[in-house]
């Protein structure tokens, strides 16, 4: 293999120390020497060829070494390069302040050539090593790159399949995904956990392709006793198949606790609280959803019953970001009606939704025109019993 080319700039006002300093070079195979009189050629030539090495004097007219070496290092294509002040000063503070515009170090001029060029391989060996590193973080991320393309078109795969065994699987899925990805926003996941809970949501129907042809399609809703026992089945078998991805364990448990209630009254473990896994709670959120839609519930049906499962099958704070999404996803919903904090009602304005506490309690229905006792009334009760899903009112409404 052979050895690469090594571009070096000398930037020195003085003509006679750069000739003497190019010859001595020129003798040493795989060095290229260019030549600058001043900073502000050195700028130009540099953005020119990309050197590997920048020699620079201190004192140069119209643009000068401290200056020059700041706007090498402020320019992407040429930051890279290793940076040595050649100088005649004796003076510390000037050499400090090398250091602070971005110099890597300092040479004297009375340095002898042999021991001069002995630095210059150095840094070059370390600038070599740097090169290799940048080349290998490129490959890294384009082979990173090619497996996230692959993982995507992976979870494509599977949902297909899954659409296949279970129609209409896919289209959930995709819903699933925007309300999980909402929910994570509120519940301020980070974005490790968030993607994995993203793909969790997406597949969390992947157990049922393990299931019989009589109930795979069925609303859990809708089924007899013996046939919900079948059924439950699917989350188990579901995070079998994602627990063999490595990586994925959140998304595994996530699935496999999608039917955890949040007072401890579900399955499979009876897990309570906190004790559920972030992705397993608000997927329970989206399932619970999904069941009251194929069950026929109707809009208002559903967000009644999703308040009402606050801190007893929901996490409120699942709960309530359901709600906010289920009602700002609304078109029609969002032209005339838009939520308001509760430090932000006045009296006269319309409730535009059923206004429901934590513990499922109405406490105030939808169309009913705010008195000032009642804003009273619905401040207190945030404090001990907080609102699920905020309160909405009527645009223009008085």
């Amino acid at each position: 293999m052979e050895n690469p080319v090594v571009r070096i700039l000398l930037v020195d006002d003085d003509s006679k120390y750069r000739g003497v300093f190019a010859k001595f070079f020129a003798r040493y195979p795989g060095f290229e020497i260019y030549e600058a009189g001043n900073g502000q050629e050195g700028l130009y030539k540099a953005r020119d060829i990309l050197p590997d090495l920048i020699l620079s004097d201190y004192d140069m007219p119209l643009l000068n070494g401290m200056e020059f070496c700041r706007n090498i290092r402020n320019t992407p294509e040429t930051a890279s390069a290793f940076f040595l002040f050649l100088t005649a000063e004796k003076d510390e503070k000037l050499k400090v302040q090398a250091f602070e515009c971005g110099a890597d170090d300092y040479i004297e001029k009375s340095t002898p050539p042999v021991i001069l060029t002995s630095k210059i391989r150095a840094f070059l060996r370390i600038k070599q090593l740097q090169n290799e590193l940048v080349d290998e973080k490129e490959k890294l991320a384009q082979v990173n790159q090619t497996l996230e393309r692959n993982f995507k078109e992976l979870t494509q795969i599977l949902l297909k399949i899954i659409d296949v065994r279970v129609p209409g699987a896919a289209d959930r899925a995709q819903a699933a995904r925007e309300v999980a990805r909402f929910i994570c926003r509120k519940m301020e996941a980070d974005e490790e956990e968030t993607a994995k809970i993203l793909f969790g949501a997406q597949l969390h129907e992947i157990g049922k392709i393990g299931l019989p042809d009589t109930i795979a399609d069925k609303s859990k809703n809708t089924m007899v006793m013996n046939d919900r026992s079948i059924y439950n089945q699917h989350p188990v078998i579901g995070s079998l198949i994602i627990s063999t991805i490595s990586g994925f364990k959140a998304a595994a448990d996530a699935i496999y606790h999608q039917y955890e209630n949040f007072d401890g009254s579900g399955t499979p473990e009876g897990l309570i609280g906190n004790e559920i896994p972030p992705g397993a709670r608000i997927l329970r959120g989206i399932v619970m959803q999904s069941d009251l839609c194929r069950s026929g519930f109707g809009r208002d049906d559903i967000l009644r019953e999703i308040r009402q499962s606050a801190n007893h099958i929901l996490d409120p704070t699942v709960a309530s970001s359901l709600v906010e999404y289920i009602i700002e996803n609304d078109r029609e919903f969002a032209m005339s009606k838009c939520k308001i904090a509760l430090d932000e009602l006045k009296p006269g304005m319309v409730i535009a939704e059923d206004v429901y506490a934590a513990s499922g309690v109405k406490l105030m229905p939808k169309h009913v025109r705010i008195q000032d006792r009642m804003i009273q009334v619905l401040l207190d009760r945030n404090d001990t019993d907080p609102i699920i899903g905020g309160v909405y009112v009527m645009i223009g409404a008085k």
